[in-house]
């Protein structure tokens, strides 16, 4: 018995030296968590996510436009003025502008008085117009307007009242006031209404 015990021992030694890239011993292979037993993993939780707004101040007043605009598909009229605060009695100049926004030449009416303009004030009440006991031409001409192609023309506005006889050529107080642009009344165009303030002395 311990004779062929010493035979197999030899004959293992002898398989070891011919094969030297053979390990002499085997470890057992790492071991795998179970579908029972998983390992555990460590959770990362989300960063939040923060907005903040803009810091906005309630004491800074938005800028009053100097134009107001509106449009018909074709032509498009502006009423424009070079500022938004005037002096008491300083003139106001208005200008007035209808282009061709459409994308082909179209035929332009032109008239006697292709503008006019209103000027209200806080309460609504007219306080001047443009065409009030103005002489006006009377013809019509057609002319081609190109796309972009515009006419343009300036008007002032003395501060002057000229609603009713009584009241016609008196300074008008300081206070708000709204410009409403018109185009002649073959295009009935009309701007919404553009602010501006008289300051006082």
């Amino acid at each position: 018995m311990a004779a062929a015990l010493g035979l197999v021992l030899t004959e293992l030694q002898k398989n070891q030296a011919a094969s030297p890239n053979l390990p002499a011993t085997s470890n057992p292979p790492a071991s795998t968590p179970s579908a029972a037993n998983p390992s555990p993993t460590a959770t990362i939780p989300p960063t939040p996510i923060s907005f903040t707004p803009a810091p906005t101040s309630s004491s800074t007043p938005l800028p009053t436009p100097s134009q107001a605009t509106t449009a018909n598909g074709t032509f498009e009229l502006t009423v424009s003025v070079d500022k938004t605060v005037y002096s008491l009695g300083e003139q106001v100049n208005v200008t007035l502008t209808i282009a061709n926004i459409s994308n082909q030449t179209v035929a332009f009416t032109r008239t006697g008085l292709d503008f006019d303009f209103t000027v209200t004030d806080s309460a609504g009440n007219l306080v001047y117009q443009y065409s009030i006991g103005r002489a006006v031409p009377q013809f019509i001409a057609i002319e081609q307007f190109t796309p972009g192609e515009n006419e343009t023309a300036t008007y002032v506005w003395p501060q002057t009242q000229n609603s009713t006889p009584a009241t016609s050529g008196i300074q008008v107080p300081a206070g708000t006031y709204f410009i409403v642009g018109k185009s002649s009344a073959i295009y009935g165009l009309q701007t919404s209404p553009l602010q501006i303030t008289i300051a006082g002395s």
